[in-house]
């Protein structure tokens, strides 16, 4: 059951982080196309606003698609509108993480002003410094690369601790969810951005942000099966 809830608790936060990009579109007048809650075939849905609101098959996460023609038409887009939907997922996962540590803040008793607003911030900041430490570390080749195999695993040990653990271990993977987004390498959100602000400069670099797009989804897939395998073997040697 702590496996399927670490499960959940994922799955959650990246639905939450496409709920950020949605709500940030309809803000910015993006007509959005489809709200998708899982992936694969629909299951259930129904129409608001212009926008499909569905459930589909896969519960895993989610996404959003934007009502365009292709990808040129996006960039006719104004770079403010662009700029804020990419960053609303980003913002919606720092907004749940610093909800959930003020909440844990108030659990421990500290109820005031400073714990549930001041505090959680600065949280927020210290958590965010380890976060990068260790993304650079695995760049460096001196850190340690989980699937979500590993992830799920490891959150099982944290939600079977108790309440404080489980937000921990939420707040954690919300914060991890958006630095990871906000790094520049396509097809994620702060590729996405800076892949804007160029091509406010140099509007030919449009056409460069679907083959990079494609070239980050095959690298990233090669980074996941490669994470894959090496959770297996950590779990199979810690069962031997």
């Amino acid at each position: 059951m702590k496996y399927l809830l670490a499960a959940f608790v994922l799955s959650f936060l990246i639905m939450v982080h496409e709920l950020g990009h949605f709500i940030a579109g309809r803000l910015a007048g993006i007509p959005v196309d489809r709200f998708s809650v899982g992936f694969g075939p629909r299951l259930w849905g129904f129409v608001w606003r212009d926008t499909e609101i569905r459930l589909s098959a896969i519960p895993l996460g989610g996404y959003v698609l934007p009502r365009l023609q292709d990808e040129m038409e996006y960039f006719r887009l104004g770079l403010g509108k662009r700029l804020f939907f990419a960053m609303g997922g980003p913002a919606a996962n720092i907004l749940i993480a610093g909800m959930l540590f003020a909440a844990m803040n108030a659990a421990k008793g500290d109820i005031t002003v400073y714990s549930v607003t001041v505090a959680p911030l600065l949280q927020l900041f210290d958590m965010t410094g380890q976060i990068l430490a260790s993304l650079l570390s695995v760049f460096s080749g001196d850190g340690r690369i989980s699937s979500v195999l590993g992830i799920v695993a490891a959150g099982g040990r944290f939600i079977e601790n108790g309440f404080i653990q489980a937000c921990t271990f939420t707040a954690l993977m919300s914060l991890n969810l958006a630095v990871f987004n906000l790094l520049p390498l396509p097809p994620l959100d702060g590729a996405k951005m800076v892949m804007d602000l160029l091509s406010s400069l140099q509007p030919r670099l449009a056409r460069a942000y679907i083959p990079a797009c494609v070239c980050g989804w095959i690298l990233f897939i090669g980074i996941f099966l490669y994470a894959t395998i090496l959770d297996l073997q950590r779990l199979g040697s810690g069962m031997a």
